[in-house]
């Protein structure tokens, strides 16, 4: 029996802490993506953001070339993520 509440407890606990880490499913954004999207959702995940390249033109024009700062980075201390861009240049 003790056995059996021991087994209970940690499955709770694991169920729990399952639980309370929802962000952890969202994926952060990666090279490729628009960058407009990317600031946005890493916004919505908590995080400050700053870019890094040139904006010419609309953000949503822009490409995210790699995202930094997320590693073992806890967003409600204010965190900030570095979000490096590429953009069309104006010629284009």
């Amino acid at each position: 029996m003790n056995e059996f509440a021991i087994a209970t407890t940690i499955a709770g606990i694991l169920a729990a802490g399952a639980m309370a880490m929802p962000g952890a499913a969202i994926a952060a954004p990666t090279g490729g993506s628009n960058a407009a999207d990317a600031v946005k959702d890493l916004r919505d995940m908590g995080y400050n953001v700053q870019l890094n390249g040139t904006v010419r033109g609309p953000l949503s024009q822009c490409t995210v070339t790699d995202v930094h700062g997320l590693a073992n980075s806890d967003p409600t201390v204010f965190a900030t993520a570095y979000v490096d861009i590429s953009c069309p240049s104006s010629d284009d």
